[in-house]
């Protein structure tokens, strides 16, 4: 029987195939209620965009039919492309693509909306070299989608009542701290602050008026044969 020794070379071109078609198959992030954005890796057609800069500078948008506002940015020709996807309201998360010159993808990713990297990124080389990037590494006890759902039982996310919501979100590694500014149709309205870790109580502050005052609405505590987030805040 003929035995076939593959060289290092080989072997490394296939399990990087491999590894990429998984990529291809099964990488996703989640958005909160029921949003998935696939992470993959893709090509840009970078001469639909050719004539579209102004000078040296790329700064087109334009807005698909169902809603989607797509944003390329460049500061120079021959440089790379940023893509900003952002679905329509109330959707508040911004698909986020920056692509090299020839158009391979260099990065893919979530932002929320568009201060915090969330959930799995693809990231690659020049050569096509692609890895995945979990950030959820270390902040997952309490996610961004348990923070979502949480604004959504507030009335503040994911809803269509005439208002219009504004959300700015950061998170602190340090302190382990989700935060989330919300305005409601141009105007301050509400800041939260959650532990990441799940183990502190919410903090609420009114930017309706003059107060600071941080009201404590309650702990995370899970309960999945109930109304969980209910249970949670004590509401």
């Amino acid at each position: 029987m003929k035995t076939t020794v593959l060289k290092p070379a080989i072997l490394a071109v296939l399990v990087l195939m491999a590894f990429t078609r998984t990529i291809a198959q099964s990488t996703y992030t989640e958005i909160y209620p029921n949003t998935k954005v696939a992470i993959s890796s893709e090509k840009l057609n970078i001469s639909q965009y050719s004539s579209r800069f102004k000078g040296s500078i790329l700064d087109y948008t334009e807005t698909k039919t169902d809603g989607t506002q797509i944003q390329a940015k460049a500061y120079k020709r021959n440089s790379n492309i940023e893509i900003f996807e952002r679905p329509a309201y109330p959707a508040i998360h911004t698909i986020y693509k920056e692509f090299y010159p020839n158009g391979n993808l260099k990065q893919k990713g979530v932002l929320l909306p568009l201060q915090v990297k969330v959930g799995k990124w693809i990231e690659c080389d020049t050569r096509g070299g692609c890895s995945i990037i979990d950030h959820e590494s270390g902040r997952n006890t309490f996610g961004y989608n348990d923070v979502l759902e949480y604004l959504e039982f507030e009335g503040v996310y994911n809803k269509t009542d005439g208002n219009i919501w504004k959300c700015t979100f950061w998170h602190t590694l340090e302190s382990k701290t989700w935060g989330v500014r919300v305005d409601k149709n141009g105007q301050q309205y509400k800041m939260f602050n959650f532990d990441s870790r799940g183990q502190e109580e919410v903090k609420e502050f009114d930017l309706s008026g003059n107060s600071n005052t941080a009201t404590s609405v309650g702990p995370f505590e899970q309960n999945e044969e109930t109304d969980g987030l209910k249970n949670r805040t004590n509401r």
